[in-house]
């Protein structure tokens, strides 16, 4: 009997030791790790794998099957699910048991779980508290295996021979919560009802058949007693329904402003549109402001509508009339007056819109007393064709004040946009309308070429034969001497139109315009004889030569002299006085004209569109073409030309002083024509001033500031910070500040000059240079003695 005990005794310490060798091969994990998946199809990473596991048990043991039990433990917040079958070692363990399960990793439906072989109690500690989390919080593999508690609005009731099935939630994937056992169905059911709200306490949980396990969450709950109704759908509290009507109230009342709001915009918006079209077929400029007035005030809610629209020719902003006997207005952009003015030049220079909520309270400065008061508010708007600024667009209120709004200002943004592409079209339909007419009068043109060519050599022929007649009978008749004379002049005239019709060469010749000017008085002279206009000729006899075509020079001189003609038909007195002058190295040709003064002629485009060539043909030979309008005046144009000064060898060369280099000064040039700025630079430093070309006014301002300049040339075209204010701020740092003008303008030198301001004509002149140099320079000598 003892050997057989003692055989038993050796046999159970190899068996415990057997089982003791088995657990040290396996892998200590925590429920993490165990709870691991692979990427693809969301699978255990250790499935079949041998592992020990430690955790605080969270809840009861549930039978999920009559031969199957769960139970969940938790590590360091992340849960893992023991399994067992049969006689299982999971009984007898409570809630916040310390344990450490003994096991091979397996997956059943999904689920990844501990297949226990053994189990063994480390301790005992508090339970853990379960985790309120929401109903999408558990769609997920974060809390599997873990002491959840969720609400919700419970969606159905299911029976099954496993258990009972409900679901909660509203959305697309509502969560599933199983209670297993047969037993409980009529519980359940007789318990609650479909939109009751619930509050249940079970172990997170998942059942997926097929891969890939991403779907399938459930809450696996012990036995009805952990479910429990909050509330029911029926039940609403009163202040539940006060808020419900308030918020309806209050969301009606938003909906029925908005509505509004937005119908009125769509109106406007509508409105706009209208007009837009409308513009567009407008025949001219005035057309198209009768047009806005007529529709703007009720779009914007507007008192008041202007328009300004550039003159190419004067550089100015023309104010476009509403009626018939209105003053004419310009601005210019460069010293505009106060008021609107100054807005309508500051938003036209600055290519960009501008509103002033309250003109009481903007920086510009005041009108003058002739002026109309300023409105309240007030927004321009810049109008753009192609890209290129055509003038501006002002909407205002006379008497309140108002704050135009984003979306106001873009709609009237896009409908200035319209009324500069209306003028753009107007100035299209004109040219249309002079190249069918310039091509009936080409052809008529080459019908007349044709018949003049024929005629010239019968009149050389008579010419010829005449002189040879009175050569050979000195003392012949006199009618023969009257054959001669009356041949020569319809030889000149039919040679004058010969050289109307041929093109002319393109190299630039010595032509006197004074002679041009008298050919041209003897070629009208019977027009005027017919027409009743006396004409004052202030010509002198001795030459003034200027380089250029004669041919061109004769036709923008007989148009002017036409057109000048034209505005005389109703004049009661009638007469055109033509000067020539010569002003430094300069010829000024004038033909003016006795009519109503201060007023420019209502012409058709036709003749506004041949002055425009006259002004493109002058600019071309290097001179400017003005139409003068002002109100202490007769009407004139002036062509302003350079001279042809023939070179002498006697003629003594310019004398520059050679400034010491140490000694130069420095000159900062703001001129965007490079023509120009290449012609200044090398007349500077051919004296021996250093230069400095910047693009703008603003980078000159800047360095200015920075650096020391002794004279300052600014262009009136320069882009960035108006000359006016440029000149200000610079007046107290240099020597000497000098504008380059377009043309000669006598307004401007006499309202500019002064106190070291200068005004120089484009193209500039090189002894008028010097002398505004030298002055700079004494300036400069006095302020540095003064020191």
């Amino acid at each position: 009997m003892a050997s057989i005990a003692n055989s038993a005794g050796l046999r159970a310490a190899a068996v415990a030791l057997l089982c003791c060798c088995a657990v040290a091969a396996q892998d200590s994990m925590t429920t993490r790790e165990a709870s691991a998946r692979r990427d693809g199809d969301l699978s255990a990473v250790h499935e079949g794998e041998r592992a020990v596991v430690r955790g605080v048990v969270s809840c009861r043991v549930i039978r999920v099957t009559s031969q199957v039990e769960q139970l969940g433990i938790e590590q360091d917040g992340y849960g893992l699910v023991l399994e067992a079958e049969g006689n299982s070692p999971l009984r007898g363990l409570q809630p916040g048991n310390r344990v450490e399960a003994a096991g091979r990793i397996a997956a059943r439906s999904g689920l990844i779980v501990m297949q226990v072989a053994s189990v063994k109690v480390l301790g005992h500690g508090p339970a853990p508290a379960p985790v309120a989390l929401e109903v999408d919080e558990l769609q997920g593999f974060r809390h599997l295996g873990r002491l959840v508690v969720t609400e919700g609005r419970l969606a159905s009731v299911r029976q099954n021979i496993a258990g009972s099935s409900m679901l909660i939630g509203l959305s697309d994937t509502p969560y599933k919560l199983f209670v297993p056992g047969p037993q409980y169905a009529d519980a359940i059911a007789s318990s609650f009802s479909e939109g009751d709200t619930i509050r249940v306490v079970g172990m997170a949980s998942q059942y997926c058949a097929a891969p890939p396990y991403n779907r399938g969450f459930q809450l696996n709950v012990a036995d009805p007693s952990h479910v429990m109704r909050t509330g029911h759908p029926l039940v609403l509290p009163p202040s539940l329904v006060a808020g419900f009507l308030v918020s309806t109230l209050l969301f009606a009342v938003v909906w029925y402003t908005r509505e509004r709001r937005l119908k009125a915009q769509r109106e406007a918006l509508r409105r706009s549109h209208e007009l837009g079209e409308e513009i567009l077929g407008a025949s001219s400029a005035q057309d198209i402001l009768h047009k806005l007035v007529a529709v703007v005030p009720a779009i914007f809610g507007v008192t008041r509508v202007r328009l300004y629209l550039l003159n190419p020719g004067t550089k100015t902003l023309d104010k476009v009339p509403q009626a018939e006997d209105e003053a004419p207005l310009s601005i210019l952009p460069g010293s505009p007056r106060g008021g609107t003015d100054a807005g309508a030049a500051a938003c036209f220079q600055n290519r960009m819109a501008l509103a002033v909520p309250d003109s009481s309270r903007c920086p510009f400065p005041p009108p003058d007393a002739l002026a109309p008061p300023m409105p309240r508010a007030v927004l321009f708007v810049p109008m753009f064709a192609q890209g290129e600024a055509v003038g501006v667009f002002e909407i205002g209120n006379q008497d309140r004040v108002r704050d135009f709004s984003p979306d106001e200002q873009a709609v009237a943004q896009h409908l200035s946009n319209q009324i500069g592409v209306a003028l753009k079209l107007l100035d299209q339909r004109s040219v249309r309308e002079q190249l069918f007419r310039t091509e009936k009068l080409a052809a008529v043109g080459r019908l007349i070429s044709g018949v003049v060519n024929e005629l010239q050599a019968p009149l050389s022929s008579i010419c010829n034969l005449a002189d040879m007649a009175l050569q050979q009978q000195p003392a012949g008749s006199g009618q023969l001497r009257v054959i001669a004379v009356e041949a020569r002049k319809a030889n000149d005239m039919v040679s004058r139109l010969v050289s109307f019709a041929s093109s002319e060469p393109v190299e630039a010749r010595p032509v006197d315009v004074n002679l041009v000017l008298r050919k041209m008085a003897e070629f009208r002279e019977r027009e005027w004889k017919a027409r009743g206009i006396r004409v004052r000729a202030l010509v002198a006899d001795e030459p003034l030569p200027v380089l250029g075509s004669e041919g061109q020079l004769e036709q923008v001189i007989l148009h002017l002299i036409v057109d000048a003609e034209q505005a005389l038909q109703d004049s009661p007195e009638k007469l055109i006085t033509l000067r020539t002058m010569r002003l430094a190295r300069r010829a000024l040709v004038e033909i003016a004209y006795s009519g109503r003064r201060g007023e420019e002629p209502s012409g058709d485009a036709a003749a506004a569109l041949g002055l425009g060539v006259c002004r493109s043909i002058i600019a071309g030979h290097g001179g400017e073409l003005r139409a003068i309008y002002l109100p202490d005046t007769d009407p004139r144009f002036e062509i302003e030309l350079p001279r042809a000064v023939r070179e002498r060898s006697s003629a003594p060369a310019p004398n520059h002083e050679t400034r010491d280099p140490s000694q130069s000064a420095t000159a900062l040039v703001i001129e965007p024509d490079e023509a120009v700025e290449r012609h200044l630079l090398a007349l500077l430093t051919s004296r021996g001033y250093r230069v400095v070309p910047v693009p703008s006014s603003d980078s000159g301002l800047d360095l200015a500031q920075r650096l020391r300049f002794d004279v300052v040339f600014c262009s009136v075209r320069a882009p960035g910070l108006n000359w006016v204010e440029l000149s200000e701020g610079l007046q107290s740092r240099v020597g000497g500040f000098v504008l380059l003008s377009d043309g000669y303008d006598p307004e401007l030198a006499a309202d500019f000059e002064g106190d070291g301001r200068y005004v120089l004509a484009k193209p500039i002149d090189e002894n008028i240079l010097e002398r505004a140099l030298q002055k700079v320079e004494a300036i400069l000598k006095a302020r540095a003695a003064a020191r």
